[in-house]
């Protein structure tokens, strides 16, 4: 049986909460599985509060899983509020057309919008490791990725003494150890703002568990060509609304930061002047975390899927963080 054709339900192979050398098999379990595939409904009170105070970002689309209208939304800050007033009127019928969508894929056997690159949940097989396993594995893929995790670590060190701007490394940081949360701190997991991330990156984990990520020379560049390949092919549309989505609600949450300390006690000539920075560090912001932590996430979650035990994926990490301090030291790429 073929585990990656989209007509086909999909299942584990595995039993509820398999473990490998002691580590529990948070990813593929049945239990794990089962909650990815539940059809939650929005909440228009929850859409409407995000409308009010990120809604010049698109945070209540990003919400409502409209990717695509929430960065325009975020980059014209809400139409220069024109777009974000309408959309005040608009709240109820964009909540109640998400919630038509997913009860209509439950009656009909389809994913929920959030895994809609995955085939249906129940009667097909999902093998013990990923097809592509075999093909990116040894030692010539380990050194190649080590490499690139090291390059784009002294990369973004190199960028945040040229620019000061901290935000994109935060979020690398922030993307590491959400890599490493779910199958590794099961209490932690279970946190609210945190369980939110863990089952942000089970979607990941599996997007790239049925989806071969390449090789190094092509998780190099697959920031810069995802966005173009991404209206033609549905599954880079998922792996690209994964790390927007996740770039964005980041993004968000530092520019609630900066407007915090820019905004207290200026003019409105100043204040109109630091709202075009604000809104220029934003798209800066989201570009660079989306350029770093699509290969870094890519790379740090094939180890993940292929590797028995913690050590490597420890070691790579730190060859991350390795590669970002030597860019703040002005080590090899921050001269």
């Amino acid at each position: 049986m073929d585990p990656l054709r989209p007509d086909q339900p999909l299942a584990t192979a595995q039993p509820m909460g398999a473990t490998f050398d002691g580590r529990r098999d948070a990813d593929f379990s049945r239990a794990v599985l089962e909650d990815l595939y539940k059809y939650p409904k929005k909440k228009k009170w929850v859409a409407r509060l995000l409308w009010l105070f990120t809604g010049l970002f698109g945070g209540h689309r990003f919400y409502l899983d409209r990717t695509l209208s929430a960065v325009f939304m975020m980059f014209t800050g809400g139409g220069a509020g024109a777009w974000w007033v309408v959309d005040g009127f608009l709240i109820g019928r964009l909540v109640a057309t998400y919630n038509e969508d997913q009860e209509s894929r439950k009656r009909t056997g389809l994913p929920p919008r959030a895994l809609s690159f995955m085939p249906p949940l129940r009667g097909a097989y999902l093998p013990p490791e990923p097809a592509w396993a075999a093909k990116r594995s040894g030692r010539a893929r380990l050194v190649g990725d080590a490499i690139l995790l090291f390059f784009f670590g002294s990369v973004l060190g190199s960028m945040f003494v040229t620019n000061g701007n901290p935000e994109p490394v935060i979020a690398v940081f922030v993307l590491i150890a959400i890599t490493l949360l779910g199958a590794r701190w099961d209490a932690l997991a279970e946190l609210p703002v945190l369980r939110a991330l863990d089952r942000w990156n089970h979607r990941l984990r599996l997007y790239y568990y049925v989806t071969d990520p390449g090789g190094p020379l092509r998780l190099a560049f697959r920031p810069l060509f995802a966005p173009i390949i991404a209206p033609f092919r549905k599954r880079a549309r998922a792996e690209a609304r994964l790390y927007i989505t996740f770039g964005a609600w980041l993004t968000m949450a530092f520019t609630a930061l900066d407007v915090t300390q820019s905004f207290g006690g200026i003019g409105v000539g100043a204040a109109a002047l630091t709202t075009v920075q604000l809104f220029g560090d934003l798209i800066v912001t989201l570009a660079t975390v989306y350029l770093f932590a699509a290969p870094i996430g890519a790379i740090l979650t094939t180890h993940l899927l292929l590797e028995r035990t913690d050590k490597l994926i420890w070691v790579l990490s730190l060859i991350t963080v390795l590669g970002v301090v030597l860019g703040l030291l002005g080590g090899p790429l921050g001269n």
